[in-house]
Parts: structure tokens; sequence; C-alpha cells
């Protein structure tokens, strides 16, 4: 696994690639006039979004569930001090289809508990809470 970053022609602006996808990276409204991409933080949190969406889906499709759609929104708080590492994160998955409600807290327990590598990663210093809306029924 590799990523490179070039820096734009603004400061604090860069493309990150992995030779398949580009995004724009840049920093935060302290440092750049115009943030046209995400910032670092930000990538961590769409990576962690991205992960339990992948298992939870993988998961789902085992247990032969028909997910019609299916969103994930990842919400942080920051500790003050620096380094500004994640106080609080709280993801909320929202599911529509033919799903059963314990299949899908169990497919979001073993991917917070087994197979999400970022959900790991980012458990050592921020409290993650994980939510979930099942065909409009909120749940936790």
């Amino acid at each position: 696994m590799e990523v490179k970053l070039k820096k734009e022609s603004k400061d604090y602006h860069f493309t990150a690639s992995n030779g398949q996808v580009d995004v724009a990276v840049c920093g935060s409204e302290k440092l750049v006039n115009d943030p046209v991409g995400f910032r670092p933080t930000e990538l961590v949190l769409a990576g962690l979004g991205g992960c339990m969406s992948i298992d939870v889906l993988s998961i789902l499709e085992k247990s032969k569930q028909k997910v019609e759609d299916f969103d994930v929104n990842v919400s942080a708080t920051r500790r003050e001090e620096v380094p500004g590492l994640f106080k609080e994160i709280v993801m909320t998955i929202t599911v529509t289809g033919d799903v059963k409600k314990n299949k899908l807290e169990q497919a979001i327990k073993l991917s917070e508990e087994r197979y999400c590598t970022v959900f790991k990663i980012v458990e050592k210093t921020a409290k993650i809470k994980t939510m979930y809306i099942l065909n409009g029924v909120a749940g936790e």
C-alpha cells in the first residue's frame, strides 16, 4: 500500500494519489483562504466511515440481507490542545431494505470488534459511538 502527495501551486494544497484515484487535500481555514479539498483529519473520518461501510455491507451480504440503500454520517469533536486528537466520533449508519435488526447490529459489532482496521486505530484515542437507522427506525 502506498499513497503519494504532490504539492499544488497554492500553499497547503496537495493532490494525494494511490495510483488509481486522486484526492484533493488542503490545510485548514487558518492556513488556506480557499480550502478546496479534504483536511487530513477529514480523511481519517472518511477512512473510518468507509472501512465500517465495507465491513457492514459485506457481512450483511453474507447474511443474505437485501440492502437497498446505505449511507454513513461521521461527525467528530476534537481536543483543544495540540495535537487536536479526536475526542468523540459519532457514526450514524442509515440502511433501507429487507434487513433484520439483529443482523445489522451483529454486522456493526463485528466490524467494530474484529474487522475494521481504522476503527481499531482511532479507538485508541477517541470515544466512538455507532448508531443506526434501519428503515426509518433509530437504534444503537
